[in-house]
């Protein structure tokens, strides 16, 4: 066995007066040498564990603070290969520090992306036992997947509101298909009028909560307002249910709750009174952007290239004058409602900080362009919204319920039985790009505001078309821009599985299932297996093979168009790559068995012929355009692209033409995208100087 690491907490600086027993030490390691690291302590936020680990320390009444208990460590260190050795090299050997070992506990998703974790002062045995009472999560074959589970037990939670474990019930989802089964409620559940009341009364809210995004013990999802709800204040379904607590556990959790101002969370706890925890999160305007993956989505749709630039040509506009005369309209869409109020106080004049203020939101969105590689035009008609079932079951598919929060005057011309776009991203999928109806208003519709109210009827769900999403927190695009709905027809992708593919992997599932239970009859193998493969996991996380699917991705929608068969299936590979349905060496081998088509696809220039797949689950409004119903002439050569090199160096070469097959749009995508691309560069620079020169 290696010998522990071992921390100087000489350096490490003191917490305020009064706040030690809410900070744990943190550790951030720049380096693999030995003292390539730096301690400092940062406060403890209250989760699911940490509720849970407290409540254990009163009943046990000895043992050391929770401050005592756990740390924190992050690996900040490049290249990426010589940081997951380190990092593996620190969680196997476990940090020594107090006198006192601690091993690697777990992180949340958000932690992961940061390549932060947390580690514990308790035997590997012990972390194990104490992750069991939320459940058998290391059921779960997949690693990623159950990694995905315990980090529900990082999520942050702080102030509490009342609530009583028998006041809500858990049903079955509403499941329906023609060749598959399909959850039309997958993770949404109902609140009652009198739950929602409760929400507004303790946040003091001047309106009533439509959908709240909630966490309750190992239930997680979205809560639709259902008027007719009056058995119990809130109605899970078994979709919501992640994970299923011990005994021991009984009588204590969480609960997230999202509205359109906030989000929630809550819990009961065995030693003082039953109580809701939460957050809340400003979020009432959220206008939705276009990048240029979008773009080239809606122009592969046949969206114009006008109406595109248009767009972005009004968003450039109102960034520039927007410390003189756009200043009121930017924020009045944008829901900057406090900063307008400040313009009118002061006789519509903008001067002093008024003028630092609006320059502060310019530079913002002038950064996020940037981060965004440029193309990010915003689009007035349209919100970011959570997505919700429908709750009484009235919509048909195709249709959809929508009631944003607008000035009056707007409201009043909001297009009731119009086409909408809604989508989800990332989207890499031209077919994700769905089209949808507003229905005009219905009894107690009007009661829903700020959330998408989707079908429960239907082929298959309009949040899993829309890049496999679902209504557990998913967001989604929503717009009612004319100009903006797409002429082509195009049939979503299907993420699920083939029903081949689920019948190969029920007997690995019955093996492994029947394997663990040998295991765990004869010793304590299969615990410090779970603990390894966790650790392993952590240690050797990268974002790497999804780039890379991404990178070809983008190469073959350069060169043959976001509808070509080797972009369809890259699709599908990000999808698994962020769902953890597919590891990472399976993605990386399917995608090494790719290259041959991936390079045609490059050196034909015009897409391949589409699969076609289980057409008769769709209505004749959403199949797909025959191909004579699409005209315009082959998509020509690429020109340049300083991104996508080998593209732009095979461009340069003599392509076989193409006659047989007409492309999409008059004009070719990969032109349209490429004009906007470069047209946000030179904007974002030419700002960029001018601010520059302003403050010299």
């Amino acid at each position: 066995m290696a010998f522990h690491l071992c921390i100087d907490l000489s350096t490490a600086d003191i917490p305020p007066s009064g706040e030690g027993e809410n900070n744990i030490i943190h550790v951030q390691f720049y380096g693999t040498g030995r003292d390539q690291y730096k301690v400092d302590h940062e406060k403890l936020d209250s989760t699911l564990l940490t509720e849970y680990l407290k409540q254990d320390k009163q009943r046990q009444r000895d043992g050391p603070d929770l401050n005592q208990k756990l740390m924190k460590l992050t690996f900040n260190i490049t290249p990426t290969d010589e940081a997951n050795t380190f990092c593996r090299s620190v969680l196997e050997r476990g940090i020594f520090c107090r006198q006192r070992s601690y091993f690697f506990l777990g992180h949340s998703d958000n932690q992961l992306k940061k390549k932060s974790c947390y580690l514990m002062r308790a035997s590997h045995e012990e972390i194990h036992e104490l992750l069991s009472q939320f459940g058998d999560l290391m059921e779960e074959r997949k690693v990623g997947k159950r990694a995905r589970k315990i980090g529900m037990l990082f999520s942050p939670l702080n102030k509490a509101m009342p609530f009583s474990a028998h006041e809500y019930r858990v049903e079955p989802d509403i499941k329906r298909g023609v060749f598959r089964s399909y959850t039309f409620t997958d993770g949404c559940g109902f609140m009652s009028p009198k739950f929602s009341s409760e929400v507004q009364g303790f946040l003091k809210l001047d309106f009533q909560p439509s959908a709240v995004q909630v966490r309750y013990r190992g239930i997680e999802g979205m809560l639709v307002l259902k008027e007719d709800l009056t058995e119990v204040k809130v109605q899970f379904h078994n979709s919501m249910q992640k994970f299923a607590l011990q005994p021991r556990s009984q009588g204590w959790g969480r609960v997230t709750l999202g509205t359109r101002l906030m989000s929630l969370q809550m819990t009961t706890c065995q030693n003082y009174s039953t109580s809701l925890m939460l957050w809340i999160i400003l979020a009432l305007y959220v206008n939705g952007y276009l990048d240029t993956r979008m773009v080239m989505l809606l122009a592969d749709r046949g969206v114009t290239s006008e109406n595109l630039e248009d767009l972005q040509s009004g968003y450039h506009e109102l960034l520039e004058g927007m410390c003189k005369e756009t200043a009121e309209y930017f924020l009045r869409f944008k829901g900057e409602f406090r900063l307008l109020q400040d313009i009118l106080d002061n006789d519509n004049r903008i001067d002093g900080s008024i003028k630092k203020r609006l320059k502060l939101l310019r530079k913002q969105e002038l950064d996020e362009m940037e981060r965004a590689a440029y193309t990010r035009i915003i689009v007035p008609e349209s919100r970011v919204v959570f997505a919700v079932c429908d709750p009484y079951n009235k919509l048909k598919y195709g249709e959809c319920y929508f009631d944003p929060t607008m000035p009056d005057d707007e409201a009043r011309g909001f297009p009731a039985g119009q086409k909408f776009v809604v989508t989800r991203n990332p989207c890499y999928h031209p077919g994700d790009v769905r089209v949808l109806k507003l229905t005009d208003k219905k009894q107690w519709y009007e009661n829903l505001r700020d959330c998408l109210v989707l079908p429960v009827k239907g082929p298959r769900p309009h949040a899993f078309e829309c890049s496999g999403g679902n209504l557990g927190g998913d967001k989604f695009f929503v717009s009612w821009d004319k100009n903006l709905i797409p002429s082509v027809k195009e049939k979503p992708c299907d993420y699920l599985p083939t029903v081949a593919a689920k019948n190969r992997e029920a007997p690995a599932k019955s093996v492994s299932k029947v394997s663990s239970k040998f295991k765990r009859e004869s010793n304590e193998s299969k615990e410090l297996k779970d603990r390894e493969e966790m650790l392993e996991y952590f240690a050797s996380f990268s974002d790497e093979i999804p780039k890379r699917i991404e990178g070809e991705y983008m190469k073959c929608a350069t060169a043959a168009g976001p509808s070509s068969k080797e972009c369809r299936q890259l699709s599908k590979m990000l999808y698994q790559a962020a769902n953890f349905t597919e590891d990472t060496g399976t993605l990386q081998k399917e995608l090494e068995q790719m290259e041959p088509s991936i390079s045609s696809a490059l050196f034909s220039g015009s897409p391949n012929d589409q699969d076609v797949e289980d057409a008769r689950e769709y209505s004749e409004e959403e199949r797909p355009a025959p191909e004579h119903e699409i005209t315009g002439s082959s998509r020509p050569p690429v020109t340049s692209s300083s991104v996508y090199e080998d593209v732009r160096e095979y461009s340069k070469e003599k392509r076989p033409t193409k006659t047989s097959r007409p492309s999409r749009p008059s004009v070719s995508g990969y032109e349209i995208w490429e004009k906007i691309d470069k047209k946000a560069k030179d904007f974002v620079e030419r700002m960029q100087r001018e601010t520059q020169k302003s403050v010299v």
